[in-house]
């Protein structure tokens, strides 16, 4: 069930001031586990797809999979692919149908960004896909991409860059990272208070692992819609590979491991379903 893309999901969510979880999954169980607690939360949802796992499980095989799984979801799941530097590969997934492309240019100087990300917004308009992009260079570990140092992203530069572009979704730099945490957290409130309030495009958080809930809390009231989550679903599911084999080193039945792992990260997303205020989102 999809039937509203990600803009207009987006756009709801900021007139309900509640955010929607995007889950990087990276295989069936932990795509099922996060379309069971949308469902049971009544929820949106947004399924992100790495560039990793596009490429370790193929473009065509992964969107297949993710189609049979909310084939009868009684909620709308939107289908993500995060932080694309490749334009050819972000054209690959608009015709292999994702519902949404961020394409991550954000390491290039501010005219560069706009031309890359205005080529798939083009591209993407033609299908229907709605893009996302980057402004400013955020921080951390994101499987491939590593950014020791945070590019903070300047107003004046949205502005310009939202009117080329005509996007769907801004994600800026406005001191979150990607990964673990480690220290203080110092976030630019005012920023994401100024760009939502001012522009009538959505915010979208990179790097929502390791937050405390009022983080989560007093981002949304300053206009945050759209809040990615991906390393804690990667240590739930390994956390609990390990718990479950520890204490059952004797058996060898790997479907009640695959049922342990997936009730781990179904608790994961319900948690932050919860804490974005996105429950009943869906007939609000």
């Amino acid at each position: 069930m999809t039937g509203i893309n990600m803009g207009q999901m987006l756009l709801k969510a900021k007139e309900g001031q509640y955010a929607i979880g995007a889950f990087n999954i990276f295989n069936y169980i932990s795509a099922k586990a996060a379309i069971k607690a949308a469902e049971d939360l009544n929820s949106f949802l947004i399924l992100q797809t790495s560039v990793g796992t596009v490429k370790q499980i193929g473009a065509s095989q992964l969107i297949e999979m993710l189609n049979i799984l909310r084939s009868d979801t009684k909620v709308p799941v939107i289908v993500h692919l995060d932080h694309c530097k490749d334009v050819s590969l972000a054209k690959e997934c608009i015709d292999k149908e994702w519902d949404s492309v961020m394409i991550d240019a954000s390491e290039k100087s501010l005219i560069e960004n706009i031309d890359t990300t205005l080529e798939v917004k083009c591209y993407a308009e033609k299908k229907n896909v709605t893009v996302e992009g980057e402004l400013g260079v955020i921080r951390g570990v994101e499987e491939e991409i590593i950014v020791d140092e945070e590019k903070t992203t300047k107003y004046s530069e949205v502005v310009e860059y939202l009117n080329a572009t005509g996007i769907d979704a801004i994600a800026p730099a406005v001191g979150t990272a990607h990964g673990l945490y480690k220290g203080a957290v110092s976030i630019n409130y005012d920023l994401v208070k100024k760009i939502s309030k001012n522009i009538d495009c959505p915010v979208v958080i990179h790097g929502g692992t390791g937050l405390e809930d009022d983080v989560f809390k007093r981002l949304i009231r300053n206009g945050a819609t759209k809040i990615n989550i991906s390393t804690a679903l990667k240590h739930a599911y390994i956390d609990a590979c390990r718990e479950y084999i520890q204490t059952n080193n004797e058996e060898y039945n790997p479907l009640k491991l695959d049922a342990y792992v997936e009730s781990k990260i179904y608790e994961v997303v319900k948690k932050h379903i919860i804490t974005f205020n996105s429950v009943d989102s869906v007939t609000r």
